[in-house]
């Protein structure tokens, strides 16, 4: 049985599997001369096979008993719910959840803690701002975004802001204050159930996190993601006149599937195509969510239009992912809505492009785990171009085990790499440019900003978070249409040394003062949250 393309791309995105170990730890794998991925999705999966290091199958059996009971693989049960329940990887983790309930680190206090946190008393209507951030995960995107965001806004306003985290995991509701880079558990409740997919909604949820709102003077709520969380907070906070600011970083609150793609890969914009086929969403059980495709999708956008509308204001990364947002939810369109890019910082830019030289070899990396939506499909057409001989592919990362086998030699898989060994990797490949070739409206692409980083300039397509900042920098050369063809014609124009040069030029514009530091969201988001707190 082999691995859903999604799950293929959980597994690389946690760095679960490590092809060099494999191979070395499996020499009859070795020997057979298969692909390390290929072989473990294909056979070594169901056959109990250790995918690294870092998953153990017996070990994962050892700590959650109850799953060896199902008669599922180990890692298969991790992928498709074990990491979204949290579960721990090993009896020690098992152990050491017990005694903090977390991932998160929680120890060792910082050393200034708020005055009522030393009290055991109620926060003092003291002037202090109390926001409350609402998280679904612990890891990712996402989530680190928030901690930069936080610990920003704390280097700015010091001891006049205090930030708290809710997470809801299962039937586990935990409210953590954050202080230092320390997420401290401050409350936790046990529901009686877990929030249902429809109608998102839970009265015991929504009961238990207003009596925290009220005990530690919340000023503002700033919902990040609520998957598994009750659409009945927006309820409660309007209640209490509490704003809520909503972020959408991605599409899930206009459908589960997230990336609004259809069946046949095809991006839908919260408006159902006319196949008749069915959609993929993975973080529901699907038999909560049945008939999503032109069923399921309008009862959970009406759930969603309802709470949107109890909001104060609402935040994007993208004029695309705005005008998707207005267009599915009208009543967005008159209330404050402000685009604000994810702020990074980075200790220093490199230059580590190689300029393209007439009749030589052009290399071309592309960062990440290339699945479909990521653009395998695409990648597998252009190095099979043959106007595109001279070219080759270098996938810093995986590509779509169902996939390889079709890659030709032109197209290399280095494997997986940690993040920060990115440019060092960078620098062995000596690549001309990078490329993104997303078939959806990335909401935001961390992997454009480290190509960039790197000194690279980069081919994508048209579209989402990659489009308007290919557009805005002119760093890079944008498809027009979602189409290999498309890429070929670009990238033969991107060889050419005026083209390449000029880009280049625009890039080292965007090294010196288009990357907007954490300081710089921060502030972005302070000035937002002013027009909607009450002191």
């Amino acid at each position: 049985m082999s691995l859903a393309p999604e799950l293929q791309e959980k597994l690389i995105a946690l760095q679960l599997f490590d092809a060099d170990w494999y191979l070395e730890h499996y020499r009859d794998v070795q020997e057979s001369g298969m692909d390390a991925l290929g072989h473990f999705i294909s056979h070594g999966l169901d056959e109990g096979r250790q995918p690294s290091p870092a998953f153990d199958p017996n070990a994962y059996w050892q700590a959650n008993p109850d799953v060896r009971a199902l008669g599922v693989p180990a890692l298969r049960h991790y992928l498709q719910s074990g990491y979204k329940e949290e579960r721990p990887l090993t009896v020690g983790e098992k152990q050491a959840r017990q005694q903090t309930g977390s991932i998160w680190p929680e120890s060792p206090l910082p050393d200034e803690m708020p005055y009522w946190y030393e009290q055991h008393a109620r926060p003092l209507d003291d002037g202090t701002v109390r926001i409350m951030y609402v998280l679904s995960i612990q890891s990712g995107g996402t989530p680190q975004t928030n901690q930069d965001l936080m610990t920003a806004l704390g280097n700015r306003l010091g001891g006049n802001i205090e930030c708290f985290v809710l997470r809801c995991v299962e039937s586990s509701l935990t409210l953590y204050l954050f202080r230092d880079g320390i997420y401290i558990p401050i409350e936790r409740h046990q529901l009686a159930t877990k929030v249902p997919a429809l109608d998102h909604h839970l009265d015991g949820y929504d009961s238990a996190v207003e009596k925290w709102l009220v005990y530690y003077r919340i000023n503002l709520i700033h919902v990040r993601h609520i998957a598994w969380q009750s659409l009945g907070l927006m309820e409660v906070a309007y209640q209490l006149d509490i704003p809520v600011v909503y972020s959408f970083h991605d599409y899930y609150s206009v459908c589960p599937s997230v990336k609004l793609l259809d069946e046949n890969n095809r991006f839908c914009a919260g408006r159902c195509t006319s196949s008749r086929g069915e959609c993929f969403q993975e973080l529901w059980p699907s038999n909560e969510i049945t008939a999503l495709k032109h069923g399921a999708v309008y009862r959970w956008q009406q759930q969603f239009a309802g709470s949107l509308a109890l909001c104060e204001g609402f935040v994007a990364t993208t004029e695309q992912v705005r005008n998707v947002m207005q267009d599915i939810f009208p009543t967005l369109i008159n209330k404050p809505f402000k685009v604000i890019p994810h702020g990074r910082d980075f200790d220093n830019f490199t230059d580590l492009a190689v300029a393209p030289v007439p009749n030589a070899p052009l290399r071309v990396v592309i960062p990440g785990h290339i699945s479909r939506a990521k653009g395998a499909e695409v990648l597998l057409q252009l190095a099979a171009d043959k106007r595109l001989a001279h070219v080759e592919w270098h996938v810093l990362g995986t590509l779509d085990a169902t996939l390889i086998d079709q890659a030709p030699n032109s197209l290399v898989v280095h494997g997986p790499y940690q993040r920060d060994d990115f440019t060092s990797h960078i620098a062995q490949i000596r690549p001309h440019l990078g490329a993104v070739l997303s078939i959806w409206p990335e909401t935001w692409c961390h992997t454009l900003t480290e190509l960039w980083a790197a000194g690279l300039p980069v081919i994508g397509f048209d579209t989402g978070a990659v489009g308007e900042r290919l557009r805005a920098t002119q760093a890079g050369w944008l498809a027009d249409d979602i189409t290999a063809e498309s890429v070929a014609l670009t990238l033969l124009k991107a060889g050419e040394a005026k083209e390449w040069q000029q880009a280049k030029r625009q890039l080292t514009q965007w090294q010196l003062s288009g990357q907007h530091s954490c300081s710089y969201m921060a502030d972005n988001y302070w000035n937002f949250y002013q027009a909607f707190l009450k002191r």
